[in-house]
């Protein structure tokens, strides 16, 4: 049987439930890591784990950092003690792509952020350095070189042409962390009890709070409904924004705005499950490459969704083939208004997108790590 090892700096529910599916499959299964994610289920007990540094994202310098000692690690773990494995690299962390220069292995791709693309789009370098131009022409190479390419939307897919040939890539969606908790009751639900929400309609922003998450957006829209009894705005997160998202809602004195931190493993089964709407926001840079992970997560809790995005979007799309909410722009804060006013007043709107929601749901599973290893040719 194919000996093969996974690579990934930070592996989600994702990468362990494809790990496990290739697990039923194959007898050798190894996988370099530094923070395993605890959402989802275990990972099979014979895969062989080795550790490496972890991804430290809280400034830029450490960030940069923590990939290329990373890349290092996992460069000198292949050729000590995998040299005959085949290795399944995905973009985390993103120096990945020149792990194929220093290790002779058989190798596939699963492409969920698009490097150097990501860190233009951000404007951590720029469009003609060199850095880039150097970086997108191993990207040719990479690609080129990989027996298998996996991505996760058709809008990466598309952006990935310059690199390689469409044919090539394989587009799979990805799925919510497996819940063996099930439906949490409102009334037994601790998060709604310790911040007294059980009265309140509640709008929730749960996630990064950076720039292009729009979170300024749903601060205004408190700001228009805060005399509206009963409508009570979650945001819980961290980043770069959370400073001005403060000031604002001092400034504005809201007292129907609940600004937290992220929350613990033991309570966030309860904070995803207290909402009555559930916000997504994407950047106008990353709007046609990704579906935010979150979006799945309320997808599966048939939760209806509130998105901010600009133009055409993978997520505007996502919510309008199934009809389980609705997409604004940033600029939009009246008619995000208007529409959570009828989902507070309106229980046929609220019962119609659950029911597309329930339906919705049933596409994206951790089924979908099957299709990984039908997919998968060596």
């Amino acid at each position: 049987m194919e000996k093969i090892l996974f690579i990934n700096q930070w592996p989600s529910h994702l990468t362990k439930d494809i790990i496990n599916t290739f697990a039923e499959k194959f007898n050798d299964i190894g996988l370099i890591a530094g923070y395993i994610s605890e959402s989802g289920s275990p990972l099979n007990k014979k895969v062989k784990i080795c550790r490496i540094i972890k991804y430290n994202k809280s400034t830029v310098f450490s960030r940069v950092t923590t990939w290329i000692l990373a890349t290092i690690q996992i460069i000198i773990l292949v050729n000590i003690k995998f040299r005959k494995y085949h290795l399944f690299i995905t973009s985390n962390p993103p120096l990945s792509t020149f792990i194929p220069l220093f290790c002779r292995n058989h190798y596939s791709i699963q492409i969920l952020d698009i490097y150097p693309d990501a860190l233009v789009a951000g404007g951590f370098i720029s469009q003609k350095s060199w850095i880039n131009k150097m970086w997108r022409r191993q990207n040719k190479k990479y690609f080129a070189g990989a027996e298998n390419v996996f991505t996760i939307t058709s809008g990466m897919a598309k952006t990935l042409s310059p690199y390689c040939n469409s044919d090539k890539i394989k587009v799979i969606a990805q799925w919510p962390p497996t819940d063996g908790n099930g439906r949490i009751e409102r009334s037994q639900n601790i998060f709604i009890q310790t911040h007294s929400l059980k009265n309140n309609f509640v709008v929730m922003y749960s996630g990064n709070i950076g720039l292009g998450h729009h979170v300024d957006t749903i601060v205004e829209t408190a700001r228009i409904l805060k005399d509206f009894k009963n409508i009570m705005f979650v945001i819980i997160g961290e980043g770069w924004n959370k400073p001005m998202i403060e000031r604002l809602i001092k400034e504005y004195g809201l007292k129907n705005c609940l600004l937290l931190p992220f929350q613990p493993s033991s309570m966030f089964k309860h904070s995803s499950q207290a909402a009555d709407i559930g916000v997504v926001s994407v950047s106008k840079e990353l709007a046609m490459l990704s579906v935010p992970i979150k979006t799945y997560n309320l997808i599966s809790k048939e939760i209806p969704l509130l998105c901010v995005t600009e133009g055409q979007s993978e997520l505007a799309a996502l919510v309008s083939k199934y009809e389980i909410g609705k997409c604004f722009t940033p600029h939009q804060v009246n008619e995000i208004s208007d529409f959570i006013i009828s989902l507070k007043t309106n229980n046929e709107i609220i019962t119609s997108y659950k029911k597309n929601l329930k339906n919705c749901a049933q596409n994206f599973t951790s089924r979908n790590a099957l299709l990984y290893v039908n997919n998968f040719n060596v």
